[in-house]
């Protein structure tokens, strides 16, 4: 069914894959990020007053959808047809969508609409690129090296994200709009390149076991696992939360506390800096125990950190909470994606990827409205609070539900307790059933 297992290797940068596709999505999402920048900064810059709080809301929520409306399709492509098809391809709208972003800077006078519809353009293209990338990995370094790889992965990824919009921002201040645009077509040309040079390819048959794959199979094999299930509630929760904590940190470090822009700025960096270690940490897990401990955890600490955030007397701590909350919410993500891939079977990994991510992105939508209204009902250190005791109840309640699904999965394959349950009973993972 799946063409060219690959041959894992002791140490992931002995993989010539992985760091071909490292390297490759690290200047793609470079790419990414300087994009969205630029175009948030030319709405800030053109659109004043409140109209122009609505046009970056609006761009916002745009460029979310299509991640939430492709999702099935995204999914059953990724799932369906060749890996390397569909990341060439992909890579190759996503460069003609920002190349024609700068096209449009020298031949339209009135570029903004679009510059909106080639973002829908961008946006479809990596709503199906995920799925792609996101299943092939585990094809790419192995099945047990997978949280590793996964953990690695997300901490470059994070990089990037922090990289992108500063180095948009610096092109748009220097060299313009366009140079940015130009930039980012080359960054996604870098990822078609890449995407030819991996050996390994996921190539999946149009039907499995007899059974053509439907639109919202994803979904349907995240509710036959009830621990990804309870998992995925937590994160979304988590994402709901941290997100709108987003738009309360710069009214609680600029308002409450007195910091300067510069210091304000620093406060992503802090956070990134916290992602990136906890993330690579969280990837050398071994087992699914430890896995589904730390997972829990990391829901705590991300509550933890949110209440201290909310009570911090000066920068100098809220900068350290912001580590600790970066830290953990980088645990919570390399756990989360090991147990999404390993404990689903493998012709349907696209999908499950694709779900998760719409479902998401969904819920980033509806934080916005959050913060907002946490920003009307609550000074920012409440709002803070508020919404870490409720990831903290979060975490008690996902946490006696995990433990008891895995004693009855445990049960009902006829295990006793131990560390690695997914490795000892199926190298699949155990829980999806067909």
């Amino acid at each position: 069914m799946f063409q060219n297992a690959p041959n894992p290797s002791p140490k992931l940068l002995h993989s010539r894959d992985f760091v071909i596709a490292t390297s490759a999505r690290f200047a793609a999402a470079v790419g990414y990020g300087a994009v969205v920048v630029s175009i948030l900064l030319e709405l800030q810059t053109t659109v004043s007053g409140p109209a122009g709080v609505w046009a970056v809301t609006g761009f916002l929520l745009l460029s979310t959808i299509p991640m939430v409306l492709v999702a099935p399709w995204a999914g059953r492509l990724a799932d369906t047809r060749d890996s390397r098809v569909l990341a060439v391809t992909t890579s190759l709208v996503s460069a003609g969508a920002v190349v024609a972003m700068a096209l449009a800077l020298a031949w339209l006078p009135n570029f903004m609409p679009a510059l909106i519809v080639l973002i829908v353009v961008l946006e479809t293209a990596q709503a199906v690129a995920a799925p792609t990338w996101s299943a092939l990995l585990p094809r790419i370094v192995g099945e047990k090296q997978t949280p590793r790889a996964l953990g690695t992965m997300q901490a470059t990824l994070m990089l990037a994200q922090l990289a992108g919009p500063a180095v948009g921002g610096i092109l748009v201040g220097t060299g313009g709009l366009a140079l940015s645009f130009w930039l980012a077509g080359g960054c996604y040309g870098l990822l078609a390149i890449g995407a030819v040079a991996i050996r390994t390819r996921r190539s999946p048959s149009l039907r499995h076991d007899g059974v053509t794959p439907r639109l919202l199979d994803g979904l349907r094999a995240l509710n036959k696992d009830m621990l990804v299930w309870a998992a995925l509630i937590g994160v979304l929760f988590v994402v709901l939360a941290a997100e709108a904590i987003n738009i309360l940190q710069i009214f609680l470090a600029r308002e409450t506390l007195g910091a300067s822009a510069a210091e304000y700025g620093f406060l992503a960096a802090a956070m990134g800096a916290g992602l990136v270690a906890g993330a690579l940490l969280a990837g050398r897990i071994t087992t699914e125990s430890m896995r589904v401990t730390v997972f829990v955890i990391s829901i705590a600490g991300t509550a933890a950190g949110l209440i201290l955030m909310g009570t911090a007397p000066g920068m100098g701590l809220l900068y350290a909470y912001s580590v600790l909350v970066g830290g953990w919410i980088g645990a919570l993500n390399a756990t989360f994606g090991a147990l999404l891939v390993l404990r689903t079977r493998e012709e349907q990994r696209g999908q499950v990827s694709a779900m998760t991510n719409g479902l998401t992105r969904a819920v980033s939508i509806g934080s916005l409205g959050l913060g907002g209204l946490l920003g009307s009902l609550f000074t920012p250190r409440a709002g803070f609070l508020v919404c870490g005791f409720a990831t903290l109840a979060v975490a008690l309640v996902l946490g006696v539900v995990m433990s008891k699904v895995r004693r009855t999965a445990v049960a009902d394959a006829g295990e006793t307790p131990s560390p690695g349950l997914a490795e000892a009973v199926s190298p699949q993972g155990a829980g999806i059933r067909p």
